[in-house]
Formats: structure tokens, sequence, C-alpha cells
């Protein structure tokens, strides 16, 4: 009978978790450099606005299967646009035997990762009266 009720309670604990999620949650950060050392800049993350940014600058950017899409801006340059796409997160491997944990790290993203932890960004001096 103790057995079966461990068996059980090990099943339930098996079930209710899932690896990615608990071990890397639904964010990463990521850190952006740039070739301009102390401006001011205007970072755009997903449409969430980070202002007076210097860089180098982090930032928790979502998991998910979406990529997700930075502005850079700084006055005088030209606005840089960078795709972060998305990887598989191998910690996901570990539920290989549980479909329900499966589900919860796609849900929540933790399935995914951005494929890199730094992004440089270059910026070209913008053209007068342009």
């Amino acid at each position: 009978m103790k057995s079966l009720r461990y068996a059980s309670l090990l099943f339930a604990a098996c079930g209710m978790t899932s690896c990615a999620t608990v071990f890397c949650g639904s964010k990463k950060m990521v850190t952006f450099d740039s070739n301009l050392t102390g401006e001011s800049a205007t970072l755009t993350v997903d449409g969430r606005k980070y202002t007076n940014v210097k860089f180098p600058y982090s930032v928790k950017v979502k998991r998910g299967f979406d990529d997700t899409v930075v502005k850079a801006e700084v006055e005088g340059y030209v606005p840089a646009m960078l795709i972060i796409e998305k990887t598989f997160n191998a910690v996901s491997v570990i539920n290989i035997a549980n479909v329900l944990a499966w589900g919860i790290d796609a849900a929540t993203g933790a399935m995914m990762k951005p494929e890199f932890d730094y992004y440089q960004i270059d910026f070209e001096k913008a053209e007068p009266g342009k």
C-alpha cells in the first residue's frame, strides 16, 4: 500500500512539472552592444520602448515561437533593425516521456530560446537632408 502511495505521489509530481519552464523561465536576458559608445539611444524590442539607453544594454526577451523584432535609433544615424530568431531549447528534451510537460513548455514559450545571448548593432551616419 505504501509503495502505491509513493508511486502515485511521484507520478503526480512528474505530471505537474515541465523542465524548460521551471529551469529556464519564459524570458531570456539578451545583451545589445553598439559601435557608438556614450550616445543615448532608443531601443524598441517587440513594441516595448527603452529610452536613454547606453550600450551595452541588457533586456529580457520573450521566449516563444515568434521571432523578436528590435529597432535601435540614435539621433543623426540611420535606424538599425534586427531580427532575433528563436531556436529549440534542449532543456525541453528532459520531458521526453511527459506529453503534458511538452504542452506546458510550448504554451509558455520555454521550448524555444533566442539564437544568441549577444547582438552587435552597427550604426551608419545619416546623410544630411535625408
